[in-house]
């Protein structure tokens, strides 16, 4: 069964004789083909519905053009720069542009969340705003002071479910682990992720405003 997995996986990433290396083999298969080798054909395998911008009907599909996708997303920068405060001059590389397809497709599963690992200044944050602007997405984010505490946070919170549920718009929650300023905050977002709720954060007053709306 693994052979013939490996021979299938092999001949849709185009490796050289139709096979992966297997288990234990040094990192190299009977048909000479190498790890490194299975790296790139996984790395080439990417997929996105953004291809055409302004398109009334988008469909996702493999994207197999590299410098087409480069000079898409540098579009869809270069016009969020045009109409943004705080313009962002980012170096679209390679991984750049496969970070930012991997977090599109996230953001607009139901219910889609991602954990962003990297260093401090890495672009985490940057790639995510961009993968927003090309989803039509807006982004919603805390802004922390001396001063921000729970009593803020969940107001915060009720903002952005407002416009999410209430106002049915599309909402990115983008939230920084520099943020986090109370314990109850991680619990809060675990609530959220895993039953779309917070307990108890609105009042009466508040789910009678949202259900006359």
């Amino acid at each position: 069964a693994e052979k013939h997995h490996n021979e299938k996986l092999g001949r849709l990433l185009g490796l050289g004789g139709g096979a992966i290396p297997a288990a234990g083999s040094g990192g190299v298969s009977k048909s000479g083909v190498h790890d490194d080798e299975l790296v790139k054909g996984l790395r080439g395998l990417l997929f996105g519905e953004f291809m055409v911008p302004g398109a009334d009907v988008r469909v996702y599909r493999e994207i197999t053009d590299q410098d087409k996708l480069l000079h898409v997303m540098g579009d869809y920068l270069a016009d969020m720069n045009i109409g943004s405060k705080k313009p962002q001059n980012l170096v679209l590389f390679r991984f750049a542009l496969e970070h930012v397809a991997r977090i599109s497709r996230i953001i607009t599963s139901p219910g889609g969340n991602a954990l962003l690992v990297g260093l401090g200044g890495s672009g985490r944050q940057s790639l995510t705003r961009l993968a927003a602007y090309m989803q039509d997405m807006e982004v919603f984010q805390i802004e922390i002071s001396r001063t921000y505490g729970p009593t803020e946070w969940h107001d915060d919170l009720r903002k952005v479910m407002k416009l999410a549920g209430e106002a049915n718009k599309k909402v990115v929650l983008l939230f920084s682990d520099t943020q986090i300023k109370d314990e109850s905050f991680v619990e809060d977002l675990s609530n959220l992720l895993n039953t779309y709720e917070v307990p108890n954060l609105m009042s009466a007053g508040d789910l009678g405003a949202i259900f006359e709306n």
